[in-house]
């Protein structure tokens, strides 16, 4: 191995950014020079132990400047005999644009408006070696003669660190504060400091100082942010507002619908509707109440309230009557059991052939229907 008079490190050749280098030789002599330039630092390693320090500006190789080295080598005074030692250049400067980011979505209940939502944040921060024994120490072990590691490996040492403190801090300064995520952006320094406070006593204990922490983004996906908005919206306008908006949205897709039969199936849409909104249960249960039991509202031609239609056309038949007028289908007058096909008389709860039941009671209201209906007739419930 060839004896070097002569230790310099100036960077990549291509100006890619460094953290640490170690140099390529290992046996010098005193009288060697060593150059650091401005903004490194050399450290001398023997048998794993950090020893001598040197700053920026050319140093000769004497026993005074490396006592520790000399203490474990014992150095001959005056002399060219090599001896043996590792060096590492250390990068002491700044570098400030190093991101972050939560790799995966967290979730996260809106404390304002209670609903869950999938959280993602990112940003930047600053940061520079301010103990170079420490570090290698810790952090940098054995790398091969001529290698360089980058800034980069320390965002990967400590990328889980910032995820979870982040993720902590957020959760608990907008549950402490009830802030929504709608409002988050206004307090994006304060979180920021926050987590600068907190990040930087774990990374000066591997000789790393915090420079700037910068929170850039906090927020879930669009979809769930519209959400959000809009429920705001509608807290904002009142409950009659959301209602009245459900029911129109619900007389819109009917209207869309091209298999839709009229006032009956824009009743039935309205009593699904009614199952989530009770709350507009008197606007509609007479419409949900009419359908599921069978009858039909006074029309244009004047036919009686309390008829039903025919199963075969749909016509509107007259109570009373025995056939349909339209397509002269025989009317049934009493409860067709499911099970069995027995035609039952009106009021009977069990079928009388083959003991079925005939009564089902909605789980919204409690309220007894016959087994044919769809609908509930004093909700609007889907049974």
């Amino acid at each position: 191995m060839a004896v070097i008079d002569r230790i310099k490190y100036d960077g990549p050749p291509d100006g890619t950014p460094w953290l640490i280098y170690k140099y390529f030789g290992a046996q010098f002599v005193l009288g060697s020079q060593l150059i650091v330039n401005q903004g490194q630092e050399a450290l001398f390693f023997k048998g794993g132990e950090a020893l001598d320090l040197f700053k920026g500006g050319t140093h000769t190789l004497k026993t005074g400047n490396l006592p520790l080295l000399n203490r474990i080598v014992n150095l001959p005074f005056g002399g060219k005999t090599p001896f043996s030692a590792e060096v590492f250049f250390i990068n002491m400067t700044s570098r400030l644009d190093m991101n972050w980011g939560t790799a995966e979505p967290f979730q996260l209940e809106d404390p304002k408006y209670g609903l869950i939502l999938s959280i993602r944040s990112r940003g930047r921060y600053g940061m520079r070696i301010t103990d170079a024994r420490i570090f290698v120490n810790k952090l940098v072990g054995a790398i091969p003669d001529g290698a360089a590691i980058s800034h980069l490996f320390v965002a990967g040492y400590f990328s889980g660190l910032i995820t979870a403190s982040v993720k902590t801090i957020i959760a608990d300064y907008m549950i402490r504060q009830k802030i929504s995520f709608l409002e988050i952006s206004v307090y994006l320094k304060d979180l920021s400091e926050i987590c600068r406070n907190e990040i930087s006593q774990e990374f000066e204990r591997y000789g790393v100082e915090i420079q700037s922490f910068y929170i850039e983004a906090i927020s879930p996906p669009k979809e769930e942010f519209a959400k959000l908005r809009n429920y705001k919206e509608e807290l904002a306008l009142g409950n009659d507002f959301y209602t009245r908006r459900r029911s129109l949205d619900i007389m819109e897709r009917l209207a869309d619908n091209s298999n839709t039969g009229g006032i009956a199936n824009m009743g039935i849409g309205l009593g699904m509707g009614l199952g989530t909104m009770r709350s507009a249960g008197n606007m509609f249960g007479s419409i949900a109440d009419s359908i599921n039991n069978g009858g039909g509202s006074q029309g244009a031609d004047g036919e009686e309230a309390g008829g039903m239609k025919c199963l075969k056309c749909s016509s509107l038949i007259r109570k009373g009557m025995k056939f349909c007028g339209n397509c002269g289908e025989k009317v049934e007058s009493g409860l067709v059991c499911p099970q069995c096909g027995y035609e039952n008389s009106d009021g009977m709860r069990f079928c009388g052939n083959c003991g079925y039941k005939l009564i089902k009671q909605c789980a919204a209201c409690g309220a007894e229907n016959d087994v044919m209906q769809k609908f509930c007739g004093n909700c609007g419930n889907r049974l």
